[in-house]
Protein backbone atom coordinates (compact mmCIF):
# COMPACT_ATOMS: atom_id res chain seq x y z
CA UNK A 1 0.00 0.00 0.00
CA UNK A 2 1.22 3.72 -0.54
CA UNK A 3 1.82 5.67 1.56
CA UNK A 4 1.93 8.67 -0.32
CA UNK A 5 -0.88 10.47 1.50
CA UNK A 6 1.47 11.59 4.18
CA UNK A 7 3.48 13.68 1.94
CA UNK A 8 0.65 16.69 1.93
CA UNK A 9 0.29 16.48 5.40
CA UNK A 10 4.14 16.58 6.03
CA UNK A 11 3.61 19.57 3.92
CA UNK A 12 1.27 21.01 5.68
CA UNK A 13 2.90 20.78 9.22
CA UNK A 14 6.11 22.30 7.87
CA UNK A 15 4.02 25.20 6.32
CA UNK A 16 1.92 25.75 9.45
CA UNK A 17 4.86 25.58 11.64
CA UNK A 18 6.86 28.00 9.14
CA UNK A 19 3.88 30.21 9.03
CA UNK A 20 3.96 30.83 13.05
CA UNK A 21 7.37 31.18 12.91
CA UNK A 22 7.49 34.10 10.59
CA UNK A 23 4.46 35.31 12.38
CA UNK A 24 4.39 35.13 16.22
CA UNK A 25 6.58 38.77 17.52
CA UNK A 26 8.02 36.22 20.00
CA UNK A 27 10.20 34.61 17.40
CA UNK A 28 13.39 37.29 16.31
CA UNK A 29 16.07 36.67 14.40
CA UNK A 30 18.34 36.04 17.47
CA UNK A 31 15.78 33.60 18.50
CA UNK A 32 15.62 31.45 15.53
CA UNK A 33 19.64 31.74 15.35
CA UNK A 34 20.08 30.66 18.31
CA UNK A 35 17.70 27.74 17.82
CA UNK A 36 19.68 26.73 14.76
CA UNK A 37 22.75 26.21 16.78
CA UNK A 38 21.31 24.34 19.55
CA UNK A 39 19.44 22.35 16.79
CA UNK A 40 23.30 21.67 14.60
CA UNK A 41 25.14 20.78 18.03
CA UNK A 42 22.18 18.50 18.82
CA UNK A 43 22.68 16.77 15.81
CA UNK A 44 26.39 16.89 15.16
CA UNK A 45 26.36 15.04 19.23
CA UNK A 46 23.34 12.84 17.37
CA UNK A 47 25.62 11.90 14.75
CA UNK A 48 29.08 11.37 17.13
CA UNK A 49 27.17 8.74 18.53
CA UNK A 50 25.77 6.84 15.12
CA UNK A 51 29.55 7.05 14.60
CA UNK A 52 30.32 5.31 17.47
CA UNK A 53 27.84 2.65 17.10
CA UNK A 54 28.87 1.90 13.21
CA UNK A 55 32.79 1.83 14.15
CA UNK A 56 33.21 0.81 17.73
CA UNK A 57 30.72 -1.48 18.77
CA UNK A 58 30.36 -5.05 17.73
CA UNK A 59 28.24 -5.65 14.19
CA UNK A 60 26.55 -9.21 15.46
CA UNK A 61 22.91 -9.85 16.17
CA UNK A 62 23.09 -10.61 19.62
CA UNK A 63 24.27 -7.04 20.19
CA UNK A 64 21.67 -5.20 19.11
CA UNK A 65 19.78 -4.79 22.19
CA UNK A 66 22.50 -3.23 23.74
CA UNK A 67 23.47 -0.88 21.13
CA UNK A 68 19.85 0.29 20.50
CA UNK A 69 19.87 0.76 24.30
CA UNK A 70 23.14 3.02 24.02
CA UNK A 71 21.75 5.08 21.54
CA UNK A 72 18.77 6.00 23.39
CA UNK A 73 20.94 6.77 26.53
CA UNK A 74 23.04 9.29 23.95
CA UNK A 75 20.12 10.63 22.56
CA UNK A 76 18.51 11.28 25.76
CA UNK A 77 21.62 12.73 26.83
CA UNK A 78 21.95 15.21 24.31
CA UNK A 79 18.12 16.19 24.63
CA UNK A 80 18.93 16.79 27.86
CA UNK A 81 21.57 19.44 26.68
CA UNK A 82 19.22 20.57 24.15
CA UNK A 83 16.64 21.50 27.12
CA UNK A 84 18.97 23.11 29.16
CA UNK A 85 20.88 25.31 26.26
CA UNK A 86 18.26 25.85 23.38
CA UNK A 87 16.01 29.35 23.74
CA UNK A 88 12.68 28.94 24.69
CA UNK A 89 9.35 30.09 25.71
CA UNK A 90 8.80 28.74 29.24
CA UNK A 91 11.08 27.64 31.45
CA UNK A 92 11.12 23.66 31.74
CA UNK A 93 10.96 22.02 35.02
CA UNK A 94 14.14 22.76 36.96
CA UNK A 95 14.92 19.37 37.81
CA UNK A 96 15.93 19.35 34.11
CA UNK A 97 18.42 22.53 34.30
CA UNK A 98 20.57 21.51 36.48
CA UNK A 99 22.61 17.85 36.69
CA UNK A 100 20.29 15.53 38.62
CA UNK A 101 18.08 12.20 38.23
CA UNK A 102 17.73 12.94 34.91
CA UNK A 103 21.68 12.85 33.49
CA UNK A 104 22.13 9.55 36.14
CA UNK A 105 19.71 7.49 34.45
CA UNK A 106 20.28 8.78 30.75
CA UNK A 107 24.28 7.58 31.92
CA UNK A 108 22.92 4.66 33.26
CA UNK A 109 20.81 3.78 30.23
CA UNK A 110 24.21 4.85 27.72
CA UNK A 111 26.20 1.92 30.53
CA UNK A 112 24.32 -0.57 30.43
CA UNK A 113 23.54 -0.72 26.67
CA UNK A 114 27.61 -0.68 26.37
CA UNK A 115 27.74 -3.43 28.85
CA UNK A 116 24.91 -5.16 27.10
CA UNK A 117 26.85 -4.21 23.34
CA UNK A 118 30.40 -5.73 24.21
CA UNK A 119 29.19 -8.66 26.80
CA UNK A 120 27.21 -10.16 24.10
CA UNK A 121 30.14 -10.05 21.57
CA UNK A 122 32.07 -12.45 24.01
Amino acid sequence: MSKLYMIPIMLAVIVSGVVQILTDPRFTRAFIKKSAVALVVFATHVAIGLLVVVYLLPHIPDAAAGVTVAILGWIGLGTLGLIRFAPRMREPPAILMQFGIADVVGLLVLAIGLFMAIGASR
